[in-house]
Parts: structure tokens; C-alpha cells; sequence
């Protein structure tokens, strides 16, 4: 008899701590995914902002790295281009050598020179190379020191 009231205690027991604990559980789980929803709700703007300012943030760093190397080509083309103009002054002092140019302008001065010399027009194809040259420079400072 003790035995099966003993038993049965237990069994209402369990049920009702089980009723109590998944009642309490259901409970706070919808208290937990209110305050969620509330915290989400709340703070989605907060996380926004601070999502756009980091994406601003990005995008002002890829401006600055895109002006800086556009900068850096135009002051590398600007001093090769010096570098080509006074290289042509100094080729001016005639010796009776062959030209000291830029690579890409050697080859076909070395290849045109036995021509020139033949019809004395070697001192004149360096004038003219510097002419284009002097032209050039000219133009660049012109584009540099335009104002609106």
C-alpha cells in the first residue's frame, strides 16, 4: 500500500514538475523571444549606421588609393617625359656619334643614320627630335598650369 502511494506521488510529481517545467520553459521562451524580437528591432538601425559608415569608411580608403596612383602615373610619366626632353638638349652638342636616345627611339635612328650621314641630314633629324621634344614639354606645362 505505502509502496504503490509511494509510486503514485511519484507519478503525479513527475507529471506535475514536468507540467510546471515545460509551462515555465514555454514561458520563458516567449518572454526570450520577445525581448529578441525587441532587442533586433531596436538595434537593426544601430548595426545599419554602423554598416554604412564601415562601407564609407571602405570606399573613401579605395578613393584616396585610386587618387594616389593616378598621381603617381602622372608624376612617372611627367618625369620620364623631362627625362626624354632633356636627354635631346644634351644629344644637341653634336660630337659626329651616333644619338643617345630612349630604347624604343635607338633602333631606328641606329637603322636610319648611315642615310642620314650619306645626305649630311644627321644634325637635321636631331633638331628635329628636338623640336618634337621641346613641343611636348611645352604642351605638358601648358596642361599642368591650366586654370578654368
Amino acid at each position: 500500500m505505502i509502496r504503490e502511494w509511494a509510486s503514485g506521488l511519484y507519478t503525479f510529481l513527475g507529471n506535475a514538475f514536468g507540467t510546471l517545467f515545460s509551462y515555465l520553459g514555454s514561458l520563458f521562451g516567449g518572454l526570450f523571444e520577445g525581448l529578441k524580437e525587441l532587442l533586433v528591432t531596436l538595434f537593426t538601425p544601430v548595426m545599419q549606421l554602423i554598416a554604412a559608415i564601415f562601407y564609407f569608411l571602405y570606399k573613401l580608403g579605395v578613393l584616396l588609393v585610386l587618387v594616389i596612383e593616378i598621381l603617381f602615373r602622372f608624376v612617372f610619366f611627367f618625369v620620364y617625359v623631362m627625362k626624354g626632353l632633356f636627354v635631346t638638349l644634351i644629344g644637341l652638342s653634336y660630337s659626329g656619334k651616333t644619338a643617345v636616345l630612349p630604347p624604343r627611339y635607338q633602333e631606328v635612328f641606329t637603322n636610319i643614320q648611315p642615310a642620314l650621314d650619306f645626305i649630311q641630314m644627321d644634325k637635321i633629324a636631331v633638331l628635329c627630335l628636338w623640336a618634337v621634344w621641346v613641343f611636348i614639354g611645352v604642351a605638358l606645362i601648358k596642361i599642368v598650369g591650366a586654370r578654368d
